[in-house]
């Protein structure tokens, strides 16, 4: 059973689906179900992570979170003062 779906799109698209649905002699309607089709059921948050990404995240998550009141220019006022006997 087939069910009507209105799409809301600029003209500019909706111009560029008519030519090419022309050329290929074949519905908007037909052009987008086969388009969908073709894409995956699964969303990229649902794959296998790669094993090196499984690592880093294991490695990132044991490295201790920064202070909410860490501020860098106090380290490299340090690091400069220490290094340069400037403060």
């Amino acid at each position: 059973m087939l069910t009507k779906l209105t799409l809301s799109m600029d003209q500019a698209t909706i111009a560029k689906m008519r030519r090419i649905s022309k050329r290929h002699r074949t519905s908007i309607s037909a052009m987008v179900a086969n388009y969908v089709a073709t894409l995956p059921e699964e969303t990229p948050q649902s794959r296998e992570i790669p094993p090196i990404t499984k690592r880093i995240l294991e490695m990132g998550a044991k490295i201790p979170s920064v202070p909410k009141d860490w501020d860098y220019r106090d380290e490299l006022a340090d690091a400069m003062a220490e290094r340069y006997g400037v403060k």
